[in-house]
């Protein structure tokens, strides 16, 4: 426990009584920082700063927050929320686990995409660079004049730094616009999609990755997710009972 703690710049001694993990606690939820590796400065001041937090807590619970129905929900919800993630921490799936779980849940890849990206301000400006774009037949000739309009004519400072390429995302994390262009549509495809008050993006579809079963590995992460969270509802209806 600590008793007698030197805090601050003036040598003055607060009387507090406070558990050693208590001010651990504080430090890595409030800070993301271990007391522990802290030079003696931060951590008299991470006392005193809990210290009086502790206390301006312990008054309000006592006199203005005293039955307050708002503080009685979030004590609540907080004690609950606090096990929650102790337990999805601690909690580690079997094989053997894992395995019925792949058998039950038969899991899928979504569905990626890798586009290369256009921003204009106007849309007759897009329809004519698609226009362009379109008449040419060689897949490779299409690919570079679609980099050289990135190059030269697209708004878009991020993608263009990469001849307007984009990382391989997952089609439910694209907007519902650019999927719904999306669909039907094969690599080497051009679509164009309008951002309000943004301007219009022409998108080249560089790689597409379709929906497939997936395997073991690649479903792993996901099915100990779905393990941690079926282990949790379980352990919540059994000491409800």
């Amino acid at each position: 426990m600590f008793k007698l703690i030197f805090v601050g710049f003036f040598g003055l001694f607060f009387c507090v009584n406070l558990n050693a993990n208590e001010i651990s606690s504080y430090s890595l939820m409030k800070y993301k920082a271990d007391f522990s590796k802290q030079n003696q400065q931060s951590k008299d001041a991470l006392v005193n700063e809990y210290s009086k937090l502790k206390n301006l807590a312990q008054v309000l619970e006592a006199s203005v927050m005293k039955d307050d129905v708002d503080l009685e929900v979030a004590k609540n919800m907080l004690i609950v929320d606090i096990w929650t993630n102790k337990f999805l921490q601690s909690y580690k799936p079997t094989t053997n686990e894992l395995n019925e779980l792949y058998k039950i849940e038969k899991p899928r890849t979504v569905a990626k995409y890798e586009l290369r990206n256009i921003l204009v301000s106007y849309e007759n400006n897009a329809d004519r660079i698609i226009g362009m774009l379109n008449e040419i037949k060689d897949k490779t000739q299409k690919k570079d004049s679609f980099i050289k309009y990135v190059r030269s004519v697209s708004n878009d400072v991020a993608t263009k730094q990469n001849n307007g390429l984009t990382p391989l995302v997952d089609e439910n994390k694209l907007s519902p616009q650019i999927k719904e262009a999306l669909k039907g549509k094969k690599e080497g495809d051009i679509i164009k999609v309008n951002l309000k008050d943004v301007g219009t993006q022409i998108l080249y579809i560089e790689k597409y990755i379709p929906e497939k079963n997936a395997t073991f590995e690649e479903a792993k992460e996901a099915l100990i997710d779905l393990a941690k969270r079926k282990a949790v509802a379980k352990e919540m209806e059994l000491l409800l009972k």
